[in-house]
């Protein structure tokens, strides 16, 4: 992965997922935040969607019962982020499914690139994921179509961190 795309990635991740000590209030941001949310409220986001996910985790993964907290207490959440937890969350899954498999049994890969794919159609990455350049739709699930997985591994080693964690698999 080039490091310009490595760098724009990450930081996608980053203010998608959290803006730290932005706005906050003196009860913790529940109330007047700008439309931000403190973690319980992103949490119940969370919560709602791994309730009614619409794709089958794989690799015998289940959703954590929280998504993960900031490291500050006063951390608010933009809109979505509870949502893209869970979103995040289902595309470790499958992409560590299609990279385990991709040599072994390459028919399981392509299976679970088709559904990978199916992210590119949420309504979830619609709204939320800025992918102006293409960068999943080419990079990393379009070239993985093609036999060649290196983008799809820098993102799951740079993106799936928590997903590495809940699963105790080695960082």
């Amino acid at each position: 992965m080039k490091p310009r795309t490595r760098h724009k990635a990450a930081m996608l991740i980053a203010a998608m997922l959290l803006l730290s000590g932005c706005g906050t209030t003196s009860n913790g941001g529940a109330s007047d935040n700008g439309g931000m949310l403190t973690w319980q409220q992103a949490n119940e986001e969370y919560k709602a969607t791994v309730e009614d996910f619409p794709f089958a985790l794989m690799n015998d993964d289940k959703f954590p019962a929280n998504m993960p907290k900031a490291q500050s207490s006063s951390s608010l959440y933009a809109k979505g982020s509870g949502e893209g937890q869970a979103y995040f969350y289902w595309q470790c899954s499958v992409e560590r499914n299609i990279l385990d498999n991709s040599r072994t049994a390459p028919e399981t890969a392509r299976e679970s690139l088709k559904q990978l794919r199916k992210l590119l159609d949420t309504d979830w990455f619609k709204n939320y994921y800025e992918d102006k350049d293409g960068i999943v739709e080419n990079d990393v699930i379009g070239k993985s179509e093609l036999g060649d997985y290196s983008t799809m591994r820098d993102f799951y080693n740079t993106d799936c961190t928590w997903y590495r964690q809940e699963n105790g698999l080695a960082q």
